[in-house]
């Protein structure tokens, strides 16, 4: 019965971060666009079945659509991304990005 509860609530918790709810919430924040990168990589993550790997999240933000990593962080710790387990997940790669960010602090 626990299981059943803990994934119904990681379901909802993906429901939510998918709706526009989410994305009013946070869009004076972050800005639709932000949002919208989030919102759509979880969509893709789910129709693949694929996990999603924190690196190539990152790498979409921070690479691709130039945002600060800074402030994709920010948004990381404020949403708890690490509560989005086993759907977004630590890779190799990003624990060597954390690595690197902490040992140049």
């Amino acid at each position: 019965m626990e299981d059943s509860i803990i994934l119904s609530e990681f379901l909802e918790q993906i429901n939510y971060s998918l709706s526009l709810q989410f994305k009013e919430k946070w869009r004076h924040r972050f800005s639709n666009h932000f949002i919208s990168i989030f919102q759509d990589k979880v969509l893709n993550s789910l129709q693949t079945q694929r996990p999603l790997k924190m690196s190539s999240l990152i790498s979409v933000y921070v690479k691709k659509n130039k945002y600060n990593i800074v402030e994709v962080r920010e948004f990381f710790n404020i949403i708890s991304i690490e509560e989005y387990y086993p759907l977004i997940y630590e890779d190799k790669k990003y624990m060597e990005m954390k690595r690197t960010a902490f040992s140049s602090l």
